[in-house]
């Protein structure tokens, strides 16, 4: 019994510190973990990292200065995250620095729905051309209405970034659109009034991100729900309702600061 046991605690030893190999019996002796993406079929497969759905998520996680190169992947805003020790600092997010993001809408007022719109913000002198919003209903997680197709050049508002936006008439329910790029992939998936699990469209498949603030009878036509806060990507804001007479389509937001 005891030589079973000097074994095992031996066995042990040897393996916490020894390489590790996933997919690959010689791991490379210069890493602790190495992952092949070969299987035994002979397919290439990736490696996902952690993710979680929101920022609300990710501050959840509450790091220490003692977990500096934390990783997780924000489905959100479609970054990939490094934890500083004081800060999440984006390592890359989805289409590169000219990411477009939704930064405004109305869908519902007192009296008959009017003035009705999505604003799209980022980078001034982006051609926008083949960049197009689909709106998606919740009790059928299918499109609705046609394609909203956008059009035309980003113009300079403030510091090298403004907002464009297109005419949509909205549902008064849950509801919500997706924005897609010329690629055809899902740059944002967008709901109010709840959440939305697509089952056709270019997002199909994909759970929306509820914006968390509603309209309702007591709003008016120059009302809108808009982002609020500083700096140049949808992940440095936040969402708000405006006050009457603070719609601001095709223009940065009232609260909002292009850094």
């Amino acid at each position: 019994m005891k030589v079973f046991m000097f074994s095992l605690l031996l066995l042990a030893t040897s393996f916490s510190y020894a390489q590790v190999g996933i997919g690959t019996t010689t791991p490379s002796d210069a890493a602790m973990l190495e992952i092949s993406g070969v299987t035994t079929a002979g397919a290439y497969k990736g490696f996902i990292p952690p993710r979680v759905a929101t920022t609300a998520n990710q501050a959840s996680i509450a790091p220490t200065t003692t977990d500096i190169g934390l990783m997780v992947f924000v489905e959100e805003t479609g970054c990939l995250d490094f934890w500083t020790g004081t800060t999440w600092e984006s390592i890359y997010c989805s289409g590169g620095p000219s990411d477009i993001w939704i930064n405004e809408f109305h869908y519902t007022n007192g009296g008959t729905d009017v003035n009705q719109f999505i604003e799209i913000a980022g980078p001034a002198g982006l051609d926008i051309s083949g960049y197009y919003l689909v709106r998606y209903r919740a009790d059928t997680g299918q499109p609705y209405g046609i394609i909203l197709t956008l059009s035309g050049t980003i113009d300079d508002e403030e510091n090298g970034y403004g907002a464009v936006s297109v005419d949509a008439n909205l549902r008064n329910d849950t509801s919500g659109f997706a924005l897609v790029g010329p690629d055809g992939k899902v740059i944002q998936f967008l709901s109010y009034e709840g959440t939305i699990t697509a089952t056709g469209g270019p997002a199909n498949g994909l759970t929306s991100i509820n914006v968390g603030v509603v309209e309702n009878t007591s709003t008016t036509a120059t009302q809108s729900i808009h982002l609020t806060g500083t700096g140049n990507s949808f992940m440095d804001f936040s969402w708000s309702t405006s006050a009457t007479g603070q719609s601001t389509a095709d223009l940065k937001n009232i609260g909002q600061t292009f850094n």
